[in-house]
């Protein structure tokens, strides 16, 4: 049993079973969604525990996430397996239904039938022997179109960055096949092709950037100190990067 719901210098805390990470005012409504994730059967998910002083509490699952999540994705089999996870995850919200003012971190796309993770890079996968088998941390969940979620995936799992970062930051030995690699996430998806993916991943690397200044001007932490530490040049760098460089994966 859990001892309390006390985070440790204000962040994500482990305790027993539980993972606890500060509540934000979207919080209710992302957990009722994990809640109707698990209860239609995906058990892929984190089992919301519930919300208590500003501290949200979810079940901690086993497995690699975080910077142990790399060196599970480096080969095909792993980015297919993220792929076909993510899409299991897309058909289920369909029947969800958010009650009447639910709040969410990202403002919902108009008429969106699917709720997208917001943030499904490597990293927010748990992995288990290079199959990837939960997705966590849905702080960015909202209605949107699926290929918002498919678009972000493809470029962190490609990923649409130079050799330089690929080896250093994400663990490869060599330069990626970053075709090859985005055809393995879109065919286990469940895409028909590829064409036109890479424009979506332009349009969702500035979303990106959109997202976190506006979760900074109104105040969200940690977007609010990224901002102020200059990561939307990075981000923005990301963004000439895959203009400048398409070619690799078209």
């Amino acid at each position: 049993m859990a001892r309390g719901w006390e985070l440790v210098d204000g962040g994500v805390t482990r305790v027993d079973d539980l993972v606890l990470k500060p509540a934000r005012p979207w919080t209710a409504t992302v957990h009722l969604l994990l809640r109707h994730l698990r209860d239609v059967g995906v058990e892929q998910v984190p089992e919301p525990v519930g919300i208590r002083d500003g501290v949200q509490a979810l079940r901690w699952i086993p497995g690699d996430c975080g910077p142990e999540a790399w060196r599970h994705q480096r080969d095909e089999a792993g980015v297919r397996s993220a792929g076909a996870l993510l899409r299991r995850v897309h058909d289920a919200t369909e029947g969800f239904e958010a009650p009447e003012g639910a709040e969410w971190a990202v403002r919902p796309t108009p008429g969106a039938t699917v709720v997208t993770h917001g943030d499904p890079g490597p990293w927010n996968f748990v992995w288990r022997d290079g199959e990837a088998v939960a997705l966590l941390d849905w702080e960015y969940a909202s209605p949107a179109p699926a290929l918002d979620d498919v678009a972000y995936a493809v470029d962190t799992f490609a990923p649409f960055r130079s050799d330089e970062e690929a080896q250093e930051g994400y663990g490869f030995d060599g330069p990626p096949d970053r075709l090859a690699r985005l055809r393995s996430f879109s065919e286990a998806y469940g895409l028909g092709g590829t064409a036109g993916l890479v424009d979506r991943v332009v349009e969702r690397q500035n979303a990106t950037i959109t997202r976190i200044t506006d979760l900074a001007e109104h105040g969200h932490e940690p977007w609010a100190s990224w901002v102020r530490a200059g990561y939307l040049d990075e981000l923005r760098g990301r963004v000439r990067w895959t203009r400048e460089h398409r070619h690799l994966v078209e």
